[in-house]
């Protein structure tokens, strides 16, 4: 990956030389550079989704149909039980 940001293929050759030197000198903490190249080909991947619309709209739907269980209703009553050992508070119906 630095190479070719060394090398001025996406902006000025110096410009990002210190972010280089931190990410191929060992000292990456957020380890940037370790799975770059996984990064790339699931942008490629996105990327090719994105192309075809009929494609694009299957992958829409089938993810927000996929989101119930993540849903955050569930996550703060799963906290409020599971952390805080609470129980919902019930209101009293309008109708």
């Amino acid at each position: 990956m630095c190479r070719m940001v060394r090398d001025g293929f996406f902006s000025f050759k110096d410009y990002f030389q210190s972010l280089c030197d931190t990410v191929d000198g060992g000292k990456d903490f957020y380890l940037l550079g370790s799975d770059f190249e996984s990064y790339l080909e699931a942008q490629a991947a996105a990327d090719k989704a994105f192309a075809d619309p009929n494609k694009r709209t299957q992958m829409s739907i089938l993810s927000i149909a996929g989101l119930g269980r993540f849903s955050s209703d569930r996550t703060i009553r799963d906290y409020a039980e599971k952390t805080w050992g609470i129980e919902p508070c019930r209101f009293p119906s309008d109708g």
